[in-house]
């Protein structure tokens, strides 16, 4: 089987697979997708970026008049051989995965499904083209708990073609950090529209003033919040492979997030399984799929900083607990969310797709 990789213009696999071997950013490769070739039978070809300057300025147009959508990369890759000679297509997000699904004729496109909403929260027009490439993908992929059942629902799809899989991360660009070089440092990175920042800086200043010793680390580009200098650090910027640094630093890691259904955060609990940290996390139908409560890490309600405050401090107070549970999450993590086993979960979603 072979399977064509369209990622968004802005991700180089070149460039990536160079960073990852200056132990820059994790995976050989942009998700770990080479690890669908760990199944001989499969062959991956990642799309090729446009080369045309004048190409890419209109793409680039079109994609920030698109919300990040790029019909301009599809419809070029579209008309390419290599790309009809594929058996499948694989889009890990919407921004490819909407337009590669409205092209006409071409192989089975298979998209996983990241911030898609219901059709209420499109305007008409919106919504008719949300729904017609969500119908024509032969395979919508989920990796959130629940969101496979609420894509079904809201866009009445057959549930035939829509697959909860795994997600997955490079467990070995992330080790067990030492807990002899832990501090009491709460630590955090993000950058999604459903991160609640305000309240993590809110919970662990409600910490502080307990008597607790504690500390936040943020690692953030969004501008809606700030750290005090009394109370930590901020990173406005993204972390990459520094944030082990971080996590090494760290006794938690707590992620707060705003009402969500989607996957927001997700990533971070695995990193932070992979490096032997609990996490203290907000309560959603996504996280629940995550975090083993008082196994792995503390499940608190959503906007409530006074929950997420009683949280952190319990597991600051508590740090053989909290050892425990960072050992438990690693165990977890290596076994049922590395790269290879998402890798493995796409394969089969593939097969599917294809009849293969």
């Amino acid at each position: 089987m072979l399977v064509q990789v369209e990622l968004p213009e802005n991700m180089d696999v070149a460039a990536h697979e160079a960073a990852n071997a200056r132990d820059e950013v994790p995976d050989r490769t942009p998700y770990g997708l080479h690890h669908l070739e760990d199944d001989p039978d499969v062959h991956v070809q990642f799309r090729p970026s446009l080369r045309r300057p004048a190409l890419q300025w209109v793409s680039r147009k079109v994609r920030n008049r698109l919300d990040g959508f790029e019909p301009v990369a599809v419809a070029a890759s579209a008309l390419s051989p290599a790309r009809r000679r594929a058996d499948a297509v694989l889009c890990m997000d919407e921004h490819t995965g909407f337009p590669a699904a409205l092209v006409p004729g071409g192989p089975p496109t298979v998209a996983n499904i990241v911030w898609a909403g219901r059709p209420e929260r499109y305007d008409r027009v919106q919504r008719a083209t949300v729904g017609r490439a969500i119908r024509r993908l032969s395979g919508v992929v989920t990796q959130a708990a629940g969101a496979d059942a609420d894509l079904t629902e809201a866009w009445d799809l057959d549930p035939a073609r829509v697959h909860h899989i795994r997600l997955g991360i490079d467990t070995d660009f992330f080790p067990p950090q030492p807990w002899d070089e832990a501090t009491p440092t709460v630590a955090s990175v993000g950058d999604d529209q459903f991160r609640d920042h305000p309240l993590l800086v809110d919970a662990v200043t409600r910490v502080r003033k307990r008597g607790v010793p504690a500390r936040l680390e943020l690692g953030t580009t969004r501008s809606d919040v700030d750290v005090p200098d009394e109370l930590g650090v901020l990173h406005r910027r993204r972390m990459e492979g520094a944030v082990r640094a971080m996590y090494r630093r760290s006794s938690v890691i707590a992620v707060a997030l705003q009402p969500t259904r989607r996957g927001s955060g997700s990533t971070v609990v695995l990193e932070a399984a992979a490096s032997g940290r609990p996490v203290v996390v907000t309560r959603n139908p996504a996280m629940e799929g995550l975090v083993e409560h008082g196994v792995r890490g503390l499940l608190v309600d959503p906007e409530d900083p006074e929950a997420m405050a009683d949280g952190i401090a319990e597991l600051l107070a508590d740090p053989e607990r909290a050892r425990a549970m960072g050992e438990a999450a690693r165990e977890w993590v290596t076994a049922e969310h590395s790269s290879a086993v998402m890798a493995s979960d796409l394969r089969a979603v593939l097969r599917a797709a294809t009849g293969a």
